[in-house]
């Protein structure tokens, strides 16, 4: 379990993926994405199921809103987080989209970021009902992707935004640029499309054909040296390598191009 609370398999080789993604695929896992530009899982602490200070149910809210968002693509990766409470330990204030829950519903806050310049996400919006929640997060996502350049995080595209936070506001919240319904609708679309990319390539030879080492072999790529790390196979880089072993450049009949 990672930080950001996904699962993550190590040591898999490229061709035992299909069979690793139809074993998951059947016990009902879907995609997940540790690398696109796209969402993260969606943090949550217990909240009022387990936890005495939750004064909200974080979890449900956390479920529904990954489930929802989770075959978007945008500029840069997203994360988000939902606490049921104040004491914020589901960390949404270091979030793209931020969710603390009130007495009286839930605060938005939004462009927040960790890594090696951290950002604390604004407060947008207070103590919203759900429904209102979601649209206001549907509108801000999409005019996000509309509007941010290419790999730019969301706390870029704030600092960068003429007239900041205040100024999402009217875009978002009082719909000053008349677009509300539209972002409404592009978001509905990508909603209803959703497919499970691991789905999708087990159900096409053409896609499935590309998960090998080699065009002409079903064989592994013997080159690429492992060791085992706490029962895990982990592939040796080259500067870890022994003096004069570094990995061979041949393949299955003929050289690397």
């Amino acid at each position: 379990m990672t930080g950001g609370q996904r699962i993550d398999l190590f040591g898999a080789r490229l061709e035992q993926l299909p069979a690793i993604w139809r074993e998951l695929a059947d016990a009902g896992f879907e995609t997940g994405h540790a690398y696109g530009k796209s969402l993260r899982t969606v943090k949550s602490c217990v909240g009022s199921t387990w936890c005495r200070y939750g004064v909200q149910d974080s979890t449900g809210l956390a479920v529904r809103l990954e489930h929802r968002y989770k075959g978007l693509r945008a500029p840069h990766k997203i994360k988000m987080a939902v606490s049921g409470c104040t004491r914020e330990c589901a960390e949404a204030q270091g979030k793209d989209i931020g969710v603390i829950a009130t007495d009286k519903g839930w605060n938005l806050y939004v462009c927040g970021n960790g890594g090696m310049k951290p950002r604390h996400a604004d407060l947008f919006a207070s103590d919203l009902d759900e429904a209102t929640l979601i649209r206001s997060i549907d509108r801000l996502l999409m005019f996000y992707i509309r509007t941010a350049d290419r790999l730019q995080r969301t706390s870029t595209w704030m600092d960068n935004l003429e007239g900041g936070v205040a100024y999402l506001r009217q875009v978002v919240l009082e719909d000053s640029l008349d677009i509300g319904e539209e972002l409404e609708q592009e978001m509905a679309r990508i909603v209803d499309s959703y497919q499970c990319e691991w789905q999708t390539t087990l159900n096409d030879p053409q896609r499935l054909a590309l998960f090998r080492s080699f065009v002409n072999s079903d064989q592994p790529d013997e080159a690429v040296q492992r060791r085992d790390l706490r029962g895990q196979p982990q592939p040796l880089l080259t500067e870890t390598l022994p003096e004069g072993e570094l990995p061979s450049p041949t393949v299955a009949g003929g050289m690397r191009p």
